[in-house]
């Protein structure tokens, strides 16, 4: 398993009339944080890009605990089990300053060929970042 872990303080932005986090926005965080995992592994997401690969998700299930609050610190830790071969698939979760769970995220990616733009299994020169990590 190759976990990561990245703080993110909640923006006004982010938040709804009731001044908690709106709910959409937990995915973008995410986003932000499975960028930042993909960097600490060595690749970037505009560099598999510029290789010719994206990574659409394909199915998304999250699960809400708790509220995040406007300007409250939290800690988002990614985790990816195993090595892909077909589909990327993360398990994101937030906590607070006192490391209770707020969130969760279950988000399952494919892999695209930009060029055809069609769904391939995930190329050697990427799993193999995901087996010398583990």
């Amino acid at each position: 398993m190759i976990k990561h872990e990245m703080s993110y303080r909640i923006l006004y932005a982010d938040t709804d009339a009731m001044g908690v986090m709106y709910y959409a926005n937990y995915l973008r965080v995410y986003e932000a944080a499975r960028g930042d995992f993909m960097r600490k592994t060595g690749l970037s997401l505009s560099e598999m890009e510029s290789r010719g690969i994206v990574c659409p998700a394909i199915n998304v299930n999250i699960e809400y605990f708790r509220f995040a609050k406007f300007d409250q610190e939290v800690k988002i830790i990614s985790y990816v089990e195993g090595v892909p071969s077909s589909k990327l698939i993360f398990t994101q979760e937030m906590f607070d300053s006192e490391n209770n769970l707020i969130n969760r995220a279950f988000v399952t990616l494919g892999f695209v060929n930009t060029e055809k733009f069609k769904a391939v299994r995930c190329p050697e020169w990427l799993s193999g970042l995901f087996k010398s990590s583990q």
